[in-house]
């Protein structure tokens, strides 16, 4: 679930997020053994004849053959949470392993795994070292947290689901006007805020800082500066203005910046998650704080939380 809260109490940004639960007509359950869509579409034929070249070639053990055929196959997306994509991976990372690329083995193993948390190796097919390197491999993840240890109560089936997540952006108008980038903020453009910011900064306390030095060159409390000092006048002056328009001129072009590059479309996002048993919702992502224009009509600085 993700969660957008934005500190003082106003959300600039709202942020939804959609899980779609695998159905019986587009399911794809994974574990236990490869469980496959109750009704799958048949592959390409140039798919299907990629796979039967590479079983070929691992039943002779041309794990070269095997590497070069199935390679590319390796997450396409007409296969991800099909049978036929776990045996290719099963069969990729084998080769990789019998050729000595053990990181290569190690890697396919993962996502192997990552598809279907409780996938076995056949005893009978592969070696012991095999075997165990295969086991490693899984107590890794399973201690990384990435795939559960033991089978849930419905039989240990790990979902896929499609997580869609849709943003839209609900800066008021008002906030485009502010200083220091927060336009910029607002577009997500944080390195370009963030230079604007610092020059703004520089340009105002060069104006305060020049402003106080001629405050000091008075006689008193006039306005009239010593003959000796006029010279040193007119430079604090000329600084002064120079502070001026940096800070108006890079200002504006913040502002002119924001509004050309504000995009109030919404934005959709949609990426594949397991969801553990036991549970209703992926977790998707992990807590962020990021500065965001502030609350109300008023402009300011907030603070945007999301977990």
């Amino acid at each position: 679930m993700i969660v957008t809260l934005t500190l003082p109490l106003r959300r600039l940004r709202h942020v939804l997020t959609l899980v779609l639960l695998a159905t019986a007509s587009g399911a794809v359950t994974v574990g236990g053994g490869s469980s496959a869509r109750a009704a799958e579409a048949p592959l390409p034929s140039d798919l299907t004849a990629r796979i039967e070249e590479g079983e070929a070639a691992f039943r002779i053990q041309n794990y070269e053959k095997v590497v070069e055929a199935l390679d590319r196959l390796a997450g396409h997306p007409l296969l991800e949470g099909r049978s036929e994509h776990l045996r290719v991976l099963e069969m990729l990372a084998a080769s990789h392993w019998f050729l000595g690329a053990r990181d290569s083995a190690r890697l396919v193993f993962g996502q192997l795994l990552r598809e279907s948390p409780f996938h076995k190796l056949d005893a009978f097919v592969y070696p012991p070292e095999l075997l165990s390197f295969f086991d490693t491999r899984k107590r890794e993840l399973v201690q990384g947290g990435i795939i559960p240890a033991n089978p849930g109560p419905d039989g240990g089936a790990t979902r896929r689901v499609l997580v869609r997540e849709v943003s839209a952006d609900a800066t008021p108008t008002i906030a485009y006007f502010a200083p220091f980038g927060i336009g910029q903020f607002a577009n997500g453009e944080d390195g370009k805020g963030t230079g604007l910011a610092i020059i703004q900064g520089v340009g105002m306390a060069t104006m305060a800082a020049t402003w106080i030095g001629i405050e000091t060159l008075k006689i008193g409390d006039t306005n009239r500066i010593a003959e000796s000092d006029r010279g040193q006048a007119r430079l604090l002056e000329a600084l002064w203005y120079g502070g001026m328009v940096v800070t108006v001129a890079s200002w504006t072009y913040g502002i002119i910046d924001g509004f050309v590059n504000r995009d109030t479309r919404p934005r959709v996002e949609e990426r594949w998650e397991l969801l553990e048993p036991g549970r209703t919702t992926p977790v998707t992502q992990a807590p962020t704080v990021r500065l965001v224009p502030g609350p109300g009509d008023l402009g300011g600085v907030g603070l945007d939380v999301s977990f």
